[in-house]
């Protein structure tokens, strides 16, 4: 009888209301304006750490937002907005990309309670960004002559020269990938330390 009494909560905390969907729709405004904001910089040593200050910045919004939800599909929805928002900019595959990452964060999620447990919320979070730094590796992988000729149409041929190199040598993308975890779990442990002083203590959580 308990086992299931608890199964009913576990359904009644994962049934979305529309307040939440309010609540990821702003702050993933919020993130996506951080991440607009780093796209501006086009120097190449953007593409080596990019990722890592998005992740960065973006942490304690991420951790806000979590903790105030705290339901299965936090992440997922994310990267889905995520995605599409690059596909109204014409990067189709980056939507495929962050579908695949979401399903990924979620698995590492999965639990009760899953978005306020700082270890397993650090990791997903940081799977999340090495997905979004993976958009500019995949397609090259996978659809490397239609992607490059899409890049081809916006970048003059020294910025496109440098995005490859970045993207299609190894040992560059296990570098920005430590960079990117760098970053997020560095947005973690500021946002759970902000959760602990000040947002649990004003009752936003």
């Amino acid at each position: 009888m308990q086992t299931g009494l608890q199964a009913q909560g576990n359904v009644a905390r994962n049934n979305w209301k529309m307040r939440d969907f309010i609540t990821l729709a702003i702050f993933n405004v919020v993130m996506l304006i951080v991440i607009t904001v780093n796209g501006m910089f086009a120097y190449p040593i953007n593409y080596l750490i990019g990722a890592g200050v998005i992740a960065l910045i973006n942490g304690p919004i991420y951790m806000v937002m979590a903790s105030k939800i705290n339901k299965r599909g936090v992440l997922f929805f994310s990267a889905l907005l995520t995605g599409l928002f690059f596909v109204a900019f014409g990067q189709v595959y980056y939507l495929l990309v962050f579908a695949i990452t979401g399903l990924l964060c979620e698995l590492i999620i999965r639990g009760g309670a899953g978005y306020r447990q700082p270890v397993r919320n650090a990791v997903a979070y940081s799977l999340f960004y090495v997905g979004y730094m993976m958009c500019g590796v995949v397609p090259l992988i996978f659809f490397r002559k239609q992607y490059v000729a899409g890049l081809e149409k916006s970048y003059s041929p020294e910025a496109l020269a440098d995005m490859l190199y970045y993207y299609e040598t190894p040992y560059m993308v296990l570098i920005m990938s430590a960079i990117t975890i760098a970053g997020a779990v560095g947005g973690c442990l500021l946002g759970h330390a902000l959760l602990r002083k000040h947002v649990k203590k004003a009752r936003l959580v």
